[in-house]
């Protein structure tokens, strides 16, 4: 299985680290390192996150830094799609 993520999730992705660079900068890289562990978990077991309210949408807890990697199957192209990475403080995407 490939795995994209979104213009969205590229954005909030770069931001978080960017900012805990300015404020953090000895936890950046685990951050980074943390994602990208979530995200191979993910296309190890693509099903097993937490199903959302939104149809389609799963959330996968990323519990040291609490964020949450929102995605989805796409089954047609054997795709994993990373559509946001946000921090627990922060509305679910579509919640305005």
């Amino acid at each position: 299985m490939k795995c994209r993520y979104t213009r969205n999730a590229e954005a909030e992705f770069e931001q978080s680290v960017e900012y805990l660079i300015e404020h953090a900068p000895h936890v950046a890289g685990k951050f980074a390192d943390s994602i990208d562990d979530a995200v191979q978990k993910i296309l190890e077991h693509p099903y097993s996150a937490q199903e959302t309210e939104k149809p389609g949408v799963l959330r996968k807890y990323v519990s040291g830094f609490r964020y949450s990697i929102f995605y989805t199957v796409d089954t047609k192209s054997d795709e994993l799609v990373i559509l946001n990475i946000r921090h627990a403080a922060r509305r679910w995407p579509w919640q305005g």
